[in-house]
């Protein structure tokens, strides 16, 4: 039963009669300072004035016109407020009204003309336990309020142990620890801090910054202000200025924090993570990196014009012992001949092989696109490794409808198709190569797939990496340079490079665009 809690000085009973004088009766029994009488002359009052407030007791005439006393208590029983409140009827013949009135739940009902004494006695109960139930909400509301006050302190209790305890975890951890407002403004920072920077101001004064490095405090500021505008998990770079004024490079990672009620950003907690020694590893790496490809780039160049030189003389000298007959078909000479050529010219592959990568790490790997025949090229590139796979005991077939007309650079194409064919016969002797390709709408596919061991699912994208192998290098020469060149060259045609699931063996899977020649 919804009614005020606050138990008034005087009690409101709602009075409903046609006649004003039976109003006035009414009034004279039930004068008191314990009462205060609301009267009504019709129901349709009797109802408006239900709207604005809850009474102890309603007394209704039964005979009303418009609308009578127990159409009046049955709507004042439909509403969820007023239902329970205690309804007695006035009428002047009890036959009228004692079956029908606690059929629409009247309480009670008294004849006219009223009895004083009878009159104030039933509305006394009534008001008597209207009293009670004041009290008992009262008391109510007053034990949920001791419980919500209650569980205000266990909350400030359970928030001020984990605030202890987050303190202490972080005061426990290396990394500099801080939390700051919804707006980034710091207000706590881990004795880590002062520590290392020396500073003992109050952050909430924002003179922290004032131990960033000059020249990455504008990065700083503008990359914190975009992370704290977009309230999502944010990490920059900077240097930090330590006690002794060494600039260390640290790493700042910031989470924001919400509410779990109300999914507002309540704040922010993040780390200045020690990254100096990490940072100074990599620039001295990638310094390394930049001297071995310069190194690659000048050795590679400096050793290509005296093997070209030497090869130059070796064919040279080979032609003039063929013409003067010093070279017969079982000559010693012949066969050193033959064997200081083939040695030159590895020498050559592996030397052009260092200038590729130091092209491609450089970037200065440049395409010159020219329109042929892709079939053909990749014929001539199995006709110049013939003699490599009949030594090997590997047969090379080509399975191909062609020509495929279009624009690629042919001098990486079929560096592409050496560097995959070559490494097949390497690495499955004695067993047969496929080279297939196909021709899509707007691509062309040239797989190339051999019967031997296969790769191992975990080294199958690291060998496109330069220098690496599948297998160890004592088992197999070479630099391990030829898939990295094939797929970089690949790329930078638009296309890619990539190992397929193929049983047994290794294919190996190009695909390129297809541009077509111009008119």
């Amino acid at each position: 039963m919804a009614r005020r809690a606050k138990e008034p000085k005087s009690i409101e009973l709602l009075v409903v009669d046609d006649r004003h004088e039976n109003l006035v009766a009414i009034e004279s029994i039930l004068a008191s300072n314990d009462y205060k009488l609301v009267c009504v002359t019709s129901g349709a009052e009797a109802l408006r004035r239900l709207l604005e407030r809850d009474f102890a007791v309603i007394l209704i005439d039964v005979v009303m016109p418009e609308m009578d006393g127990f159409e009046l208590a049955t709507l004042i029983k439909q509403r969820e407020r007023s239902r329970h409140t205690p309804i007695i009827f006035l009428t002047a013949s009890d036959q009228a009204v004692s079956y029908r009135g606690y059929s629409v739940g009247a309480v009670d009902y008294l004849l006219k003309p009223l009895d004083p004494d009878i009159l104030r006695a039933k509305v006394a109960i009534f008001v008597e336990l209207f009293r009670k139930d004041l009290r008992i909400l009262e008391q109510a509301a007053e034990l949920r309020r001791a419980q919500q006050r209650e569980r205000e302190h266990e909350v400030a209790a359970l928030r001020m142990a984990s605030e202890t305890r987050y303190r202490n975890l972080a005061e426990a951890i290396p990394q500099i620890v801080w939390t700051a407002d919804p707006d980034g403004n710091i207000g706590y920072f881990n004795h880590r801090w002062y520590d290392y920077t020396g500073d003992l101001r109050e952050p909430a004064s924002g003179a922290w910054r004032t131990c960033i490095d000059r020249e990455d405090l504008a990065s700083f500021a503008q990359a914190w202000r975009k992370g704290i505008e977009q309230s999502q998990v944010f990490e920059l770079e900077f240097k930090l200025r330590r006690r002794d004024n060494h600039l260390g490079w640290h790493l700042c990672r910031a989470v924001p924090e919400y509410d779990p009620s109300s999914r507002k950003l309540v704040g922010w907690l993040g780390t200045f993570t020690d990254c100096d020694a990490l940072k100074r590893a990599a620039e001295t790496a990638k310094s390394a990196v930049r001297a071995r490809d310069e190194f690659l780039s000048i050795a590679s160049h400096e050793l290509r014009t005296p093997l070209t030189t030497l090869g130059l003389r070796l064919d040279g000298l080979e032609k003039e012992l063929r013409a003067s007959g010093a070279m017969g078909s079982a000559s010693r000479v012949e066969h050193k001949m033959s064997s200081a050529l083939r040695q030159t010219g590895r020498l050559v592959t592996l030397v052009d092989s260092l200038l590729n990568v130091s092209r491609i790490t450089g970037g200065r790997l440049v395409l010159q696109p020219q329109v042929f025949d892709m079939i053909e090229a990749i014929r001539d590139v199995i006709d110049r490794i013939a003699e490599l796979a009949t030594g090997a005991g590997v047969t090379v077939s080509l399975d191909a409808a062609g020509p495929i007309v279009g624009r690629w650079d042919r001098l990486r194409v079929e560096q592409i198709v050496d560097n995959l064919l070559v490494n097949a016969i390497k690495y499955a002797s004695h067993a047969p190569v496929e080279v297939t390709v196909a021709a899509r709408k707007e691509s062309i596919e040239i797989a190339i797939q051999d019967h031997g061991p296969g790769i191992p699912d975990s080294e199958q994208e690291r060998i496109f990496g330069p220098f690496e192998r599948a297998v160890s290098s004592r088992n197999y020469g070479g630099l391990g340079l030829g898939l990295f060149i094939a797929r970089q060259n690949a790329l930078a045609h638009g296309g890619s490079l990539r190992l397929a699931n193929a049983e047994p063996g290794a294919k190996f899977v190009v695909e390129l665009p297809w541009p077509r020649p111009t008119a």
